[in-house]
C-alpha cells in the first residue's frame, strides 16, 4: 500500500491481494512485482494521482447515494510503469480510503489495433 498526496489530500493505493492477472505475451514478471509497479504508477503519474485523489476526497465528504465507491479503468504505456510488452490496462475502484486495484492485464498491443492482427 502506497500514499498519493496531492496538495493537502492524500489516499492510499493498494492492490487486492487476489487481483486478477492477465498476460498476454511473454511477461514472466511476478504477481507482486507487476503489483508493486501498478502502485509505484499511481503515486508518480500526476494526472490519475489527482483525478484519483480529489475523487476520494468528493466520496468522502459526500452523503446518501454519492458515498458508493466508483469503478474505473486506466490504459497506459507499459513502460510507464517499468513494465514489458506494450500496455498495461488496469481496473479498480475508487472510495473513501483511496484506490483498489482489482484486475490488471498486460497486452502486447493497443487494444484498438488488437482485432486487425488477428
Amino acid at each position: 500500500m502506497k500514499k498519493i498526496n496531492y496538495g493537502s489530500f492524500v489516499c492510499e493505493v493498494s492492490v487486492d491481494p487476489d487481483y486478477m492477472l492477465l498476460k498476454h505475451g511473454l511477461c514472466d514478471y511476478e504477481r507482486d512485482t507487476i503489483a508493486y509497479a501498478v502502485e509505484r504508477f499511481f503515486t508518480r503519474c500526476r494526472k490519475a494521482g489527482k483525478a484519483c485523489t480529489e475523487e476520494s476526497m468528493q466520496i468522502r465528504v459526500a452523503k446518501g447515494k454519492a458515498k458508493r465507491k466508483r469503478a474505473f479503468m486506466y490504459l497506459a504505456p507499459a513502460i510507464l510503469m517499468e513494465l514489458p510488452e506494450g500496455w498495461v490496462r488496469v481496473w479498480g475502484e475508487v472510495n473513501a480510503a483511496g484506490v483498489e486495484i482489482n484486475k490488471i492485464e498486460i497486452l502486447r498491443e493497443h487494444p484498438c489495433f488488437a482485432e486487425y492482427a488477428a
